[in-house]
């Protein structure tokens, strides 16, 4: 991409110009002393080019993802913000960009959509807890654009990983999410939010660890310390669970765990170090975790009584 600015290279209009990714407005070009007539003559010229309706990039050519995004915003005004899945993505919860930008706007909808733009609207004024203006483009804050995505999902466990991964990524935590979801009425899946949130909160950074975290409450057994760290012979692990008492690990496998021989070998290494540590390792299928929590909850309990545990294994309402 090459910024063609010509003879109105001045800091203010240069920086403007550069923050946005070339994108602008003509309003904004008319304050830096650049009238209609000259923008026309320089898309006329081949120089500048057309994005939007009153929108332009400074510059020919295949227009980039990040101009293509300060054009959308500036396109739907001033308080606008990206949202949704475009959001989602800049903030690394999505692999993939959406196919169209989504663009929130408040007020009254008096703007259509243009060409790889969808508007959307609220009628509730957005606060410092549902913005980051302090990002380019302007977009809704991680915990407002976890939330809207949320309520478009049917698959609840991928509501359950959405929201691990945000806290997983470290862009929120579930305290915070959990504020933002108090400040907001008419939630979709509002009780399972709130579940996953107070879970995150407490340590479970992935959909496994929350159904685990799950099924300990749900059959009465104590919950492991989470995300612990503990040094071996042969370097430092993280474990899943941890029960300090009972001198017991427990490890949530999932299906991609083993799938290379690296990986098989580090973990036969860390199963030496635990039990040269008088440790004892529970190593719990993620299949069994999500499809068979009672069955997984039953093992457990076994595990926690060879090792100390006095209490009792409470039967579900979905236990056989």
């Amino acid at each position: 991409m090459q910024i063609d600015l010509r003879d109105w290279e001045n800091a203010r209009w240069g920086a403007l110009i550069r923050a946005q990714a070339a994108a602008f407005t003509v309003e904004q070009a008319k304050r830096h002393g650049i009238p209609d007539y000259r923008v026309w003559a320089q898309v006329a010229a081949q120089r500048w080019q057309r994005v939007h309706p009153r929108v332009y990039a400074a510059y020919n050519g295949p227009l980039t993802a990040d101009t293509r995004l300060w054009a959308a915003v500036l396109y739907a005004g001033p308080e606008a913000v990206l949202c949704r899945e475009t959001a989602a993505h800049s903030w690394g919860l999505l692999d993939e960009p959406p196919p169209v930008i989504h663009v929130l706007v408040t007020g009254p909808m008096k703007l259509t959509s243009a060409e790889g733009v969808q508007i959307h609207r609220t009628r509730r004024s957005l606060t410092a807890m549902d913005i980051c203006r302090s990002d380019a483009p302007p977009r809704t804050s991680p915990e407002r654009t976890v939330l809207d995505l949320a309520e478009q999902l049917d698959d609840l466990e991928a509501l359950c990983e959405l929201v691990a991964k945000a806290v997983r990524s470290r862009i929120t935590t579930g305290t915070r999410l959990n504020q933002a979801l108090e400040h907001r009425s008419h939630v979709r899946h509002r009780k399972l939010l709130e579940e996953c949130c107070l879970l995150a909160a407490d340590g479970a950074h992935s959909l496994l660890e929350m159904r685990h975290a799950l099924l300990c409450r749900r059959h009465g057994l104590p919950e492991p310390a989470r995300q612990v760290r503990f040094q071996g012979q042969g370097g430092w692990y993280t474990f899943d669970g941890f029960y300090e008492r009972e001198r017991l690990v427990v490890e949530l496998d999932g299906w991609k765990y083993h799938g290379h021989h690296e990986a098989w070998l580090k973990g036969q290494l860390r199963d030496f170090d635990i039990k040269v540590d008088h440790l004892e390792i529970l190593h719990l299928p993620g299949s069994l975790v999500l499809a068979n929590p009672c069955e997984a909850a039953r093992r457990q309990a076994t595990a926690l009584h060879l090792r100390g545990w006095t209490g009792s294994l409470r039967p579900c309402r979905s236990c056989a």
